[in-house]
């Protein structure tokens, strides 16, 4: 089959037909992958092709460049910049020729591969004519309609996923364009959506244009005008442009509210298209988080004695009167037959009540108490419901002095909704129920009604699965309620608790529970296992002897599933290792409740367990539950300290195999976390095994493609630990380590360059303590190894630095920027000031000296005095 046979084949409506083309074209993309993406971009621009034609190979095309999977998608982007520049351009050219095509659903899928190609280079600071070129083309008087909305498009697809700082210099041209097509003015419907998509994938580049009062009202105008639109997909494009501009720009958002947000956000509550209602309740809840923030701020200012940096408008109290009364509207919307995952205005409105009961407090109860009392026992179920919900919506944020009474009083009349004739408000009782044990114990812990909210909810575990999902949530938090109440302000275990005489019956239920044919449904599994963990973890000295005994349960599951491994089909191997998952977790909970010398006894049988589920990964029938395995195996070593010392070697096969499966971050990261508690339990004793592990982290550092940072973060933290553990011993290993370092520290992706930096600094930090040791003195081969990356270290904390004002730095990257640069004093001395003695260092341990974090403000307050001391030693004069 040739590549343009293949590309017909691809939208084929017989599967056979397309599979097979799928793999001719992968074929071509292995073998010739220049040439195979110059033919696709021809065919596409080749107008004398069908549109279906032109359409599949701008899909084949898009796919060559990207993938949703990061580490792919890396690999083909490389694979792309690799194609030489000349033949690169000649590419680009046919795909933006292409994007002039009068058919709006071919040029959509145009829009996407120069938008994968744009991503892959403008990154790279190559095609900086794309978006001046876009931007121009859409302004122009000659781009007809199709082609406007097809560069619209392109835009929208490019904001979507690139960052800020790679169009910065674009950002006025972008929003001139954008702008212009929304405006109510624009006679296309189409160009005018296309244009509100785009806007609000680009909404975080126009800070400068916000700041600016006559921008930002031509903006908020543009934006507020197509929220009245006749179009519904207009409209709900405009008003979630108007949730992301209060989230992003709340500080500006005052002087539009009466005018112009309030009326819109409660037309659309109002409204009687659900996508648009859920963007009003949006909008509120978007408020509520912003001032939840607020409130926080202004509460650590206020104990700090300084000014909050933000203000909050306290929106959510203003309109408290309007808004409550709609969301209460809204929960006595239901759907006829809950679909579970759907989201619709009356879940919507629950949790915007939340939020807001989160933000003004006791503000909230009036009307809700109000509500309750007028429907709770109402003859339309939906009201019931409603009164349900309402009530557990406003539980956490009032005072506890406001509604503890309240809580008291409704309390059994909630409670007797568990017999409600109807499964949803069965179902909200149940969750309401749990809500109170959680948030208002004191309410449920009177004997006679805790014994009697027992009964009543053991007696709904066989209810459908919604309401016996809540009704296990509700008995893990009453676990922990009674068990914490007994345990009082002490930390011993307490000998008995209100449970202890149901203990057992309930753990022997719970277990019934989760092999209910129906247990995938609402995610009763979860729960049943959620409140088993809770129980065994709450167990007080009574019902000790029982959790010791369900061990023996745990293993018998676990040993059962292990034994039909050969005979389970793919479906079958998937549900196994859901429960061997769940099971796994209660074995690790029961192993942390052991002594010591009840570890010792049980630590064959877990080695056991896990080695048999550890070595059917490298076999391909794994189970899934390798992470659940290591962690089962850290609670043992993490107990036992020593004393596990002859299993180490028998686990190590399994931690090499780990930190090989690159695809499965979280098994790499329990393996991981396992060597890292190796490293504290046996510190330098570890070294015999230290070569081909720290091999394998150096491998998983420097060379494993990780663009979203699910593993190099994690693996840079286990080399510190090794660093710590080896003491002056790791100075064999210190230069590899920080060339490795080196190679990984280029800033990438802001949220993942910033967990990548915080982790080289820990490390750099543990590195740096490892080459000094124990003693005060260096020796003058580990000096000369700092010396070396001294500059290193100083550019990772200068990324800091220009961080420093945003919210996004770690407590933990100041506490280790602190450490490195009173290490580095010290080491050092005068040498060293000029590079350390920086106002916006200085400003940065001056941040960590204010912190919460106690090790955070003893290591800032210390590296500022280790600053003073050199420059009194130096002569020169205090830094204000």
């Amino acid at each position: 089959m040739d590549l343009e046979r293949a590309v017909e084949k691809l939208l084929s409506t017989d599967s056979a037909e397309q599979k097979a083309a799928e793999q001719t074209l992968a074929s071509f993309l292995e073998r010739e992958y220049q040439q195979t993406v110059l033919l696709l971009s021809e065919i596409v621009k080749n107008a004398a092709h069908s549109d279906t034609v032109q359409q599949s190979a701008a899909l084949a095309f898009k796919n060559a460049i990207y993938a949703k999977d990061p580490e792919i998608k890396a690999r083909r982007q490389d694979a792309w910049m690799a194609v030489p520049p000349s033949v690169r351009g000649m590419i680009k050219q046919n795909i933006l020729e292409a994007l002039k095509t009068d058919n709006a659903v071919v040029g959509r899928s145009i829009a996407q591969c120069v938008a994968n190609i744009a991503l892959a280079e403008i990154v790279r600071s190559e095609w900086q004519d794309l978006l001046p070129f876009l931007s121009s083309s859409i302004m122009s008087s000659e781009t007809g309609n199709v082609a406007k909305q097809s560069y619209l498009e392109a835009i929208g697809y490019i904001c979507e996923e690139i960052s800020t700082q790679a169009v910065r210099n674009y950002s006025n041209e972008i929003l001139s364009a954008i702008v212009l097509s929304m405006q109510k003015e624009q006679p296309s419907v189409e160009i005018r959506f296309a244009a509100t998509t785009a806007l609000y994938n680009s909404l975080d580049f126009f800070k400068t244009n916000f700041e600016t009062e006559r921008e930002r009202n031509y903006i908020m105008t543009v934006v507020c005008e197509a929220t009245q639109a006749d179009d519904a997909r207009l409209r709900i494009g405009a008003l979630q442009c108007v949730v992301k501009i209060l989230q992003y720009y709340y500080e500006f958002m005052h002087p539009y509210m009466k005018v112009a947000l309030f009326p819109i956000s409660y037309q659309a509550m109002s409204a009687t298209v659900p996508e648009i209602t859920l963007q009003g309740i949006e909008f509120w809840s978007t408020v509520c988080e912003t001032e939840i923030n607020l409130n926080f701020e202004e509460a650590e200012a206020r104990d700090e004695g300084r000014t909050p940096a933000n203000r909050s408008y306290k929106f959510s109290l203003e309109y408290l009167e309007f808004v409550v009364p709609c969301l209460l509207t809204l929960l006595a919307q239901q759907p006829e037959v809950d679909e579970g995952d759907d989201w619709v205005p009356s879940k919507a409105a629950s949790v915007c009540l939340m939020l807001i009961a989160q933000c003004v407090q006791k503000a909230v109860l009036e009307p809700v108490i109000i509500f309750v009392d007028q429907n709770i026992y109402n003859p339309d179920w939906r009201f019931r419901d409603a009164a349900c919900v309402a009530f557990g919506s406003v539980l956490e944020g009032p005072e506890p002095e406001y509604l503890r009474t309240i809580v008291i009083q409704a309390y059994d009349v909630i409670l007797a909704k568990m017999d409600d004739g109807n499964v949803a408000v069965r179902d909200s009782a149940a969750w309401v129920v749990q809500r109170m044990c959680q948030l208002m114990r004191e309410a449920v812990l009177v004997p006679n009604r805790f014994q009697n909210t027992v009964q009543i909810l053991c007696g709904h575990l066989n209810d459908p699965p919604r309401v016996a999902s809540n009704v296990c949530w509700a008995l893990g938090t009453l676990a922990q309620a009674s068990y914490e109440a007994a345990q009082g302000s002490g930390s011993e275990i307490p000998a008995t608790s209100a449970l202890s005489s149901a203990y057992e019956a309930i753990v022997g239920q719970l277990l019934t529970i989760v092999f209910r044919p129906d247990a995938d449904q609402n995610n009763l599994r979860t729960a049943a296992f959620g409140a088993l963990g809770e129980f065994l973890s709450h167990a007080p000295q009574d019902c000790y002897p029982f959790v010791l005994r369900y061990s023996n349960v745990i293993f018998s599951q676990l040993n059962a599933i292990i034994q039909k491994d050969p005979q389970l089909s793919a479906s079958e191997r998937h549900q196994h290792g859901d429960f061997c998952q769940h099971f796994l977790a209660l074995l690790q909970t029961v192993l942390k409740r052991l002594r010591r010398e009840e570890l010792s006894g049980v630590t064959e049988q877990v080695y056991v367990v896990c080695d048999s589920i550890l070595k059917l990964h490298p076999l391909g029938r794994s189970f899934q539950a390798e992470p659940e395995a290591f962690m089962c195996l850290y609670v043992m070593l993490e107990g036992l300290q020593d004393m596990f010392s002859p299993f180490v070697e028998r686990v190590k096969p399994h931690i090499m195999n780990a930190l090989k499966a690159y695809h499965e971050h979280s098994l790499v990261n329990s393996a991981l976390a396992f060597v890292g508690e190796l490293c504290r339990v046996f510190d330098v004793k570890i070294m015999p095994l230290i070569g081909e592990l720290l091999d394998a982290i150096l491998h998983i550092i420097a060379h494993v493609s990780d663009p979203s940072g699910l593993m190099k973060p994690k693996a840079v933290q286990t080399l510190g630990d090794i660093a710590i553990s080896l003491n002056t011993h790791f100075q064999n290993y210190a230069l590899m380590s920080f060339e490795c370092l080196m190679a990984i520290s280029v800033p990438q992706d802001h949220d993942v360059w910033l967990e990548i930096l915080d982790a080289i600094l820990d490390a750099s930090l543990s590195i740096l303590n490892g080459l000094k040791g124990n003693g005060e003195t260096w020796s003058q081969d580990a000096r000369s190894v700092v010396h070396h990356y001294t500059k290193f270290i100083i550019s990772l904390i200068s990324h800091v630095a220009t961080e420093n004002g945003s919210s996004s730095v770690q407590d933990s990257t100041i506490l280790s920027s602190a450490g490195l640069i009173g290490e580095l004093c010290g080491l050092f001395g005068t040498e060293v000031l000029p590079l350390l003695d920086r106002a916006d260092f200085i400003e940065l341990l001056q941040k960590g000296k204010k912190s919460s974090k106690g090790k955070t403000k003893t290591f800032s307050s210390w590296a500022l005095r280790e600053v003073k001391k050199l420059r009194s030693a130096q002569g020169a004069p205090s830094r204000k």
